[in-house]
């Protein structure tokens, strides 16, 4: 019998785009400098997108694992909209469509909802078998992934994605998951909480 699967989803830490409240999608901004705990030094293995938040995160979280670069988990492209404010758009007809019916309107030179979660899911063809798995991702690919895996059916606007909360998905075994099945168990916990050194 096939050992469980646990695929943990972790946010990027905090960027001066996220402080300012900015659309913050393929810019490449570094993360805010900070210490952040170590979550588990003994994960071999940390997935993420190709952008430098994840990987500078993923390091200080991960201290011992390999970090693995899959530019399919990269954030939606804001496009017009990127590292733009409410304040400054809010007059926008275009932006005021999108807030409205994002999964219709997409922003102008950016990408549709659609793409976005057809992006994500192919990503997860370049997960390998382990009984463990570490995602460091954005706010909206973790939003994507939950929709997909949670144990019961929800939608992308559910969830709101802190940057120092972690999300433990169990499923029957790493197969389960590859076929895209839901997982059986979904925890929350603050990281703070959660230090395995």
């Amino acid at each position: 019998m096939d050992s469980t699967f646990t695929l943990t989803l972790v946010r990027h830490a905090k960027t001066q785009g996220n402080v300012g409240r900015k659309y913050v999608g393929w810019t490449d901004e570094g993360i805010i400098e900070s210490e952040l705990p170590i979550i588990d030094s003994t994960v071999q293995i940390v997935y993420g997108s190709d952008l430098k938040r994840c990987e500078q995160t993923a390091k200080q979280y991960y201290p011992h694992a390999t970090f693995h670069r899959i530019p399919a988990f990269r954030e939606t492209n804001f496009g017009d909209f990127e590292m733009k404010t409410y304040e400054d758009l809010k007059e926008d007809e275009v932006y005021r469509a999108w807030i409205d019916d994002p999964l219709q309107v997409a922003p102008p030179n950016g990408e549709s909802f659609q793409t976005f979660q057809q992006r994500v899911e192919m990503g997860i063809s370049e997960i390998t078998e382990a009984e463990k798995c570490a995602m460091v991702l954005h706010g909206g690919t973790i939003r994507i992934l939950l929709m997909k895996y949670a144990p019961t059916p929800t939608v992308f606007w559910d969830w709101s994605i802190s940057h120092d909360e972690m999300y433990e998905l169990t499923f029957t075994s790493f197969q389960d998951f590859k076929e895209g099945k839901r997982c059986i168990s979904l925890s929350v916990a603050h990281i703070t909480e959660k230090e395995n050194t």
